[in-house]
């Protein structure tokens, strides 16, 4: 005879469940998938870096916000950090377009990541006023890409050492990446459902008209009617867009609007290179699209 076992209560399963799906979800953050994704994010994000970088030691910011200023007002905890004599501002600057080169490339890429982290986030560190979630997105973008093998794949330190090499890498490093990009557009969309921003179309109300002598959309930036819809499609936008990019049948959609929608921002508002860097990016949820295939006959760089 059977001796009758009491049945498990329902805490007991939850815990079963967990141990069970542990090793389950350990083997999928596991799973063998093609580099090539990891590969362009590398490469865009690097090449975005180092524009910026020109970009704004050619408008003589590096001046304006260090140099010229002879006070600064300090993040909390962080009030002993202060600009480099004149020459150290310029020089860093210099070192954070070789690190971002250097990401680009793949070349001594965890060195180069470690270097324009320190360096990109020292210097936004330096002055709060000049704060920007988009810096805050960059640093932890840098932090990430020191910890992942983006550089085993189409890369100059792969060429450099053949051993090196690999076609594949963890799922969990495309999925960090992913994860970090759907967090930016999610918790922007939350930040957006309040009642200035949908009930009264406030800032853009008083944003877009500024903007009415663009061509052809400027006369349309005039009306009421258009603050409301942007900012209802913008709050709907950044909450939604992560979902349609993971979901296949969605991706390429989904891919357009991200293009429309930063191409409009970069357009009306006066947020530098972030546009572009978040289309490059967003590339990442593209997986499908980049096999080897994309990179035949030329595996190392």
């Amino acid at each position: 005879m059977f001796k009758r076992t009491k049945p498990r209560s329902f805490w007991q399963k939850k815990a079963g469940f967990v141990f069970f799906s542990a090793p389950v979800l350990a083997f999928a953050l596991e799973k063998p998938v093609s580099a090539a994704p990891l590969a362009v994010f590398r490469i865009v994000f690097g090449a975005m870096m180092a524009f910026s970088t020109l970009r704004f030691m050619a408008y003589g910011w590096i001046e304006d916000h260090y140099i010229l200023p002879k006070l600064h007002f300090h993040y909390f905890g962080f009030s002993w950090i202060s600009p480099l004599p004149p020459v150290g501002m310029y020089m860093l600057h210099v070192l954070m377009v070789l690190a971002a080169l250097g990401i680009m490339v793949g070349a001594f890429y965890r060195i180069s990541a470690l270097l324009f982290f320190i360096a990109f986030t020292y210097t936004e560190l330096i002055e709060v006023s000049y704060y920007l979630n988009h810096y805050y997105f960059v640093s932890l973008v840098c932090f990430l890409l020191i910890w992942v093998p983006a550089h085993r794949y189409f890369s100059w330190d792969a060429r450099q050492n053949p051993r090196l090499f690999s076609a594949t890498v963890p799922q969990w490093c495309i999925l960090i990446f992913q994860f970090q990009l759907s967090l930016v557009y999610v918790y922007a969309g939350l930040a957006k459902i309040n009642y200035d921003w949908l009930v009264l179309a406030l800032p853009l109300k008083i944003w877009l008209p500024a903007q009415d002598r663009l061509p052809i959309i400027g006369p349309w930036l005039r009306y009421p009617e258009t603050a409301y819809f942007f900012s209802w499609a913008g709050m709907l936008y950044d909450t939604f867009i992560p979902f349609f990019l993971l979901w296949r049948p969605t991706r390429l959609l989904a891919y357009a609007a991200v293009i429309v929608f930063h191409a409009l921002t970069g357009l009306l508002f006066p947020i530098g290179v972030f546009p572009l860097v978040m289309i490059g990016s967003t590339l990442i949820f593209s997986q499908p699209l980049f096999t080897k295939k994309s990179f035949t006959g030329s595996q190392y760089f």
